[in-house]
């Protein structure tokens, strides 16, 4: 456009042809060179180009005249092409280049060459169309760019949904996989190291079933989902099951009182929904071991998740499960060490159990 508005002002305005043939040769090398030495656009290869762009339509533009239409477009073209590419900064050292380069033909047209009339049909011509021209073209590339740019919105918003879905059903996952406590640490320091919790209260739950089958694997489950809520309302935390076991902790200093209500609880919706061993049409029933102490909570195999309990207290409650073994259905079990605990020991009986040791049940039954 510039070269074709240069060679129509000398030509037909001006009536000089090739009259500005330097520029004219300066004008179509200079892209090819500058592509050649700085690349194509990017970065600050671009705004070196651009910064030569002024350069070149200041020497076009006081070729022409600095006053004239032509020279207004030009001018016009190249300060838009600056703001939308580089912004102030590059609006700053274009102008300064732009007018090096007025300087430079401007100086010279006056000094060697006829003043071009102000009044060139067939250059202001050329001008106008050379700004729609410019014009549709910007509309074209901005209308292409704002499609693709609305189209990888569009992309970028459906991958942050997905990643959104995965992280909320990674969340579920994990408060699924491990104790609330033990999801919070992990999803919000990436890690899950070893803790000792030194007053810790373990309520061990084990289901009985009147038949002599297995339960299956759908009564499990609903005994496990029956339990979860009514442990959480007295403090407890699921640490893990096995078989038809549910291994549960309480932090809290009154864990051993707790545990007792959530016994108590668990045993009257049993009963509610006649579903106690000892009755009519019994199906389930329970005991509950009771144990307190130091343990060691962590993951024993962190790339599994499996979170345990280490120590002590633990093995003492398993030992108390199996010395209790035949004690009665929808009782609880409960050490030395619970019972100095508890604030209400009201219907615990004292029961010998293996090698000398004391059991202290409590028949939620009879005490209901």
């Amino acid at each position: 456009m510039a070269l074709a508005m240069l060679a129509l002002g000398d030509t037909v305005c001006r009536s000089q042809p090739g009259a500005h043939l330097w520029l004219l040769l300066t004008t179509a090398a200079y892209p090819h060179v500058a592509h050649l030495l700085l690349g194509r656009f990017g970065g600050r290869r671009e705004q070196a180009i651009l910064v030569i762009d002024g350069l070149i339509a200041g020497a076009i533009v006081g070729a022409i005249g600095l006053l004239s239409a032509p020279g207004a477009v030009l001018a016009a073209i190249i300060l838009f092409n600056w703001t939308i590419m580089g912004g102030p900064l590059l609006v700053a050292m274009g102008m300064l280049a732009a007018l090096v380069g007025v300087a430079i033909t401007g100086v010279g047209a006056q000094t060697n060459a006829p003043v071009m009339p102000g009044d060139c049909a067939a250059l202001d011509a050329l001008a106008a169309c050379v700004l729609l021209a410019y014009f549709f073209v910007i509309a074209r590339f901005m209308f292409r760019y704002i499609g693709e740019l609305r189209q990888q919105q569009a992309e970028l918003q459906a991958t942050a949904d997905v990643a959104d879905s995965a992280r909320a059903l990674a969340d579920r996952a994990l408060l699924g996989v491990l104790p609330a406590s033990a999801a919070g640490i992990l999803a919000e320091q990436g890690d899950l190291p070893p803790s000792t919790i030194s007053n810790a209260t373990l309520l061990l739950i084990e289901f009985a079933w009147s038949r002599g089958e297995s339960p299956t694997v759908t009564e499990l489950a609903e005994c496990f989902q029956l339990c979860d809520p009514i442990l959480n309302r007295h403090g407890f935390e699921g640490i893990k099951t096995f078989g038809r076991r549910f291994l549960t902790m309480s932090r809290a200093m009154t864990g051993p009182d707790d545990a007792i209500k959530a016994a108590r609880e668990l045993n009257d919706y049993l009963l509610d929904h006649s579903a106690l061993v000892s009755m009519p049409a019994a199906r389930r029933s329970f005991r509950a071991f009771l144990h307190c102490g130091a343990v060691t909570a962590g993951l024993v195999q962190p790339e599994r998740l499996n979170f345990d309990l280490l120590g002590e207290p633990v093995e003492a409650l398993f030992s108390l499960a199996s010395m209790a073994a035949a004690q009665p259905l929808a009782t609880v079990i409960a050490s030395s060490t619970v019972r100095h605990r508890l604030q209400n020991v009201a219907g615990f009986v004292t029961t010998p159990g293996e090698a000398g040791a004391e059991l202290y049940v409590l028949d939620l039954v009879a005490s209901s």
